[in-house]
């Protein structure tokens, strides 16, 4: 057993950066948070964030918890990186940024690199193409470094090294080119049944990066490199630290929750809403129903159906009667309010592909059905909320399919946690336990576990859970409301994209 007393966590959300100090049994010793700056957009569809943001807010926040704790601060055995995924910064070869960061967020697409697919492939590759052509399609059309190729040829060309958010900073503490496994999200040459970056050349050419340019892969748990005497200076941590591999923020959400055995998801009412489970086998899913991303658990992975518009339905409904300032005090009204709204809000139905899914609905629009002069804006909300539970509920038997576990309980984490109406109608519509952590910092509490594994703090992921992690109130599905639920389930919520195909195609006419 490590003598140590804490563990660290560096949490690099969308819109915040947290920097958490933990013990063993998973009490805050220390919390700092910062705002970041919004995403701009030089075109529509366009997600880009300076190229410094992430690591001056990381010192701001480190910095502050090093005052704090004062000699204390030596007492931390590990710090460990999660961050929010799929971005991408390019670095010359001097480790200087070259240009600012692509978001997860950014929609800007590279029809040309589909176009030139064969161009530069051998003959044995243009078979192997043609055998995955619709993988490879997609791949090359969503690929960031095919955009900088096509697109910002002196960013491609100068291009030393791309990195994650996790992956600068890890950088930035410890001068090696290293980042977890569990990091790689998004349109990457990983091969996620090996957890290890592709040997097959065609790859790289299709999605248009050399390996050279990707860092070295470490697995969860597994230190990565150690504090500089720089990055102490410029941080406050102490110089020699060891920096820990986890995972991207979902599957750091997943292990924090204390999803990891087969019969529990994780659902995450975020702006990107998803439900997750862990899985000691890969399995995928061809038609890109979910994604399947390598876990926070060293050897295993999580199996991830995602709704790209979940709770930032939320925002929207917010921007729809208040000013921004207005959103939380607007959400807590509504909270009240919703509850004396039955389940199915009267009638009221919200079908919520404000963005399509890709594989399940690929045409469908949003749209708000059962609109009568009855209908106040709680029943709207109610209905938002219900949405996205049902939208969850969908994906989730996909993936019961594939792994052929049936899920029994529920952990819910992310700002809609927070909300008693949106748990009971979770547990409602999926007709099992919905439990609510006693922290909001699920996401951070997974990463501690990471770096107390990597100094023996605990056994396993087990024994981590059980210190750790700790459920505040359980939610059971009420019987009457179960059968409200299924019946709009089976006969509007699944029978809506079928009839109403042919209408959303001729509205996509006219956008």
């Amino acid at each position: 057993m490590n003598n140590k007393k804490y563990i660290m966590s560096i949490d690099i959300g969308t819109q915040s950066v947290r920097a958490i100090v933990f013990d063993n049994n998973g009490n805050q010793i220390q919390n700092e948070r910062v705002l970041n700056k919004p995403y701009y957009s030089l075109k529509p569809g366009w997600a880009e964030v300076p190229a410094d943001e992430y690591w001056s807010k990381m010192c701001i926040v480190t910095n502050k918890i090093a005052e704090k704790m004062g000699d204390k601060k030596y007492d931390i055995g590990a710090c460990a990186i999660t961050a929010n995924r799929d971005n991408i910064i390019p670095l010359d070869e001097n480790g200087d940024y070259i240009r600012d960061w692509i978001t997860w967020i950014d929609q800007r697409r590279v029809p040309k690199a589909v176009e030139n697919c064969y161009v530069g492939l051998s003959t044995l590759e243009r078979i192997l193409y043609k055998v995955k052509k619709k993988t490879f399609d997609f791949l090359s059309y969503q690929s960031k470094f095919n955009w900088f190729k096509y697109y910002e040829p002196d960013t491609y060309e100068r291009a030393y090294k791309y990195l994650s958010i996790a992956g600068l900073v890890t950088y930035k503490l410890t001068g090696e080119f290293k980042d977890s496994v569990g990091m790689q999200v998004g349109v990457l040459p990983i091969n996620h049944r090996k957890l290890e970056w592709y040997d097959l050349d065609v790859v790289y050419k299709i999605i248009g990066v050399r390996p050279d340019q990707l860092p070295v892969l470490c697995h969860p748990n597994e230190i990565m490199g150690y504090v500089t005497k720089k990055a102490s200076e410029e941080t406050g941590l102490p110089q020699g630290l060891p920096i820990v591999a986890a995972g991207g923020d979902k599957q750091c959400e997943t292990l924090g929750s204390g999803c990891f055995k087969d019969g529990q998801a994780v659902i995450s009412y975020g702006t990107l809403a998803t439900i997750a489970v862990t899985s000691n086998r890969y399995v995928q899913d061809n038609n890109f129903t979910y994604y399947t991303w390598p876990s926070s658990i060293k050897g295993a992975w999580n199996p991830e159906f995602i709704i790209y518009r979940g709770y930032w339905l939320v925002t929207w409904f917010c921007r729809q009667y208040v000013e921004e300032e207005g959103f939380p005090n607007l959400i807590d009204e509504m909270n009240i309010q919703a509850k004396d709204v039955p389940p199915g809000a009267n009638g009221l139905f919200v079908y919520p592909f404000w963005t399509p899914h890709a594989a399940l609905y690929p045409k469908a629009k949003g749209a708000i059905i059962g609109w009568t002069d009855y209908h106040e804006k709680e029943h709207l909300y109610r209905a938002i909320l219900e949405s996205i539970a049902f939208d969850l509920r969908d994906g989730l038997h996909v993936i019961e399919k594939d792994t052929k576990h049936k899920i029994e309980e529920l952990y819910i984490v992310g700002g809609g946690s927070k909300s008693d109406v949106s748990m009971q109608l979770t547990a409602d519509i999926f007709n099992m336990p919905a439990k609510r952590l006693q922290t909001h910092e699920v996401c951070a509490i997974g990463a501690a576990i990471n770096a107390g594994l990597a100094i023996n703090m605990f056994e396993n992921e087990e024994d981590a859970v059980k210190n750790m992690t700790r459920v505040s109130e359980v939610f059971h599905p009420i019987k009457e409301n179960v059968e409200v639920y299924n019946d709009i389930f089976n006969n509007v919520y699944n029978k809506m994209y079928t009839n109403g195909k042919e209408i959303f195609e001729t509205l996509a006419k006219y956008e």
